[in-house]
């Protein structure tokens, strides 16, 4: 076995040599494709090299337990032994330290799946880092194993790195919401019941009152109500052909990785602005604490003008300005560029990113302006947003939940990565407010009405 294991790796090897060899001959750099065909073989001599240390342990082992031994030769060790034993008495302590690396030595999700991948191959010997995760199972942490699917649980620091990838996101829209962690099927928040800030209903009914000296305070007490957040199913199936699980692992991973990260943060993104509450979370368009404001008379089609965006901004509630982003479709930005303030003598509303101020965000009367896909196209109601996401509450349940599948796609010789994230969420207001003083109610998240 030794022999065989040991030609394997020299032919990996080799093949990774012939192609830097090919590039040193061609005088070029080593291309993309070739250098993640170098790390495809690079791992799999890595996967070869533990197999071979294990084999060999075994036999020094084996070795070791037949060799013969002489009386004298037991005597003096087992004295030895027990001398250095009294001596390290109380100080010694074990450690299984298999956990300790969450991995187990897998170098990347490339790494994995392609071991994943050969081990479904028949009369071919299974990667033994698999085997570390069917047997761990809750005790470390690791995810199940699929069973009857035959998939693979993915190793949680892989899980890790994709949900850190998505708060990594600049339009990462639920990472700016109010999130809280869902350990059960759900949880209920208490509320503000406020619909209106006029005299003795702020606050749900709290109320505050000048006293003299020594004189009795009037008690108040608050309406509430229950904020339910009940986490509901993301799930992402991925495909990877075989062809590229066994020829180039880094390209895989970064596949993978980029699949799965930019398709949760799609469909979280497009739930908070766009969601039903049914089955998904409650988008801004559709709560019943949104504001509209009307479009100016005689205005065109298709357009935006400052006055649009002032009286946005006025219906937003005051405490809401410091966390304000505006969410905008990629088709208002040419328009952006144009709005001014005349009355303060023609002075810019949008300051593009990385000017003279040096923001990293666009900006849209010094708050952040995010481009989003789900926002709809220009002239269309939704189609600019003022929100602050601080006010939205979202429940998230567990990190993303990964697993990996060779048969659910075995004739047409592909695998399948499956992601479930579980999300809901929903703005803190259920009604718009009727400020202290004023007529026009006011809210968390302002909407621009449609522009036909």
């Amino acid at each position: 076995m030794l022999t065989e294991l040991r030609q394997q790796m020299t032919a990996s090897l080799d093949a990774a040599k012939a192609i830097q060899a090919t590039a040193e001959t061609d005088d070029r750099d080593i291309s993309a494709d070739e250098l993640g065909a170098i790390q495809g073989h690079l791992d799999r001599v890595e996967t070869i090299k533990a197999q071979v240390e294990t084999v060999e342990r075994l036999d020094d082992a084996a070795a070791t337990v037949t060799a013969p031994r002489t009386p004298a030769t037991v005597q003096d060790t087992v004295t030895a032994v027990g001398d250095t034993a009294q001596e390290l008495s109380g100080n010694i302590q074990t450690h299984d330290c298999r956990a300790d690396n969450p991995t187990h030595e897998f170098h990347h999700m490339g790494d994995f799946a392609s071991a994943v991948a050969s081990a479904a191959q028949p009369g071919t010997m299974a990667d033994e880092r698999l085997s570390f995760f069917a047997a761990a199972g809750d005790a470390s942490g690791m995810n199940q194993t699929v069973g009857a699917d035959g998939g693979f649980g993915v190793p949680p620091s892989f899980a890790n790195a994709i949900w850190d990838g998505l708060n990594a996101l600049g339009d990462n829209l639920l990472a700016r919401t109010d999130q809280l962690t869902v350990t059960g099927e759900s949880i209920s928040i208490p509320a503000n019941a406020e619909t209106s800030r006029a005299a003795g209903s702020r606050y749900g009914g709290v109320r505050g009152y000048w006293i003299s000296e020594a004189e009795a305070i009037t008690a108040s007490t608050p309406k509430l109500r229950m904020v339910k957040v009940e986490p509901q199913q993301l799930a992402v199936l991925v495909y990877a052909t075989n062809k590229l699980l066994s020829n180039n692992t880094v390209a895989l991973d970064q596949y993978i990785t980029r699949a799965a990260v930019e398709e949760i943060n799609f469909m979280s993104g497009d739930a908070i602005v766009n969601g039903s509450g049914a089955g998904q979370p409650l988008g801004l368009l559709n709560s019943g604490s949104l504001v509209t404001v009307a479009k100016e008379s005689g205005q065109a089609a298709d357009t935006l003008l400052a006055a649009n965006i002032d009286k946005m901004w006025s219906r937003l509630h005051p405490n809401s300005r410091a966390n304000a982003v505006w969410l905008v479709n990629v088709d208002c930005e040419p328009q952006l560029q144009a709005l001014v303030q005349d009355s303060n003598g023609g002075v810019p509303l949008f300051r593009p990113a990385n000017g003279l101020i040096g923001q990293q965000l666009d900006t849209l009367k010094n708050r952040p302006l995010i481009p989003v896909e789900f926002c709809p196209t220009i002239g269309d109601a939704g189609d600019i947003i003022l929100a602050d996401l601080s006010a939205y509450v979202s429940g998230v349940r567990g990190g993303i939940e990964q697993a990996m599948s060779v048969h659910l796609k075995f004739d047409s010789a592909q695998s399948a990565f499956r992601f479930i994230f579980e999300v809901d969420g929903q703005p803190y207001l259920n009604s718009a407010l009727t400020p202290f003083k004023g007529s026009n109610t006011l809210s968390t998240h302002i909407n621009l009405a449609a522009r036909a």
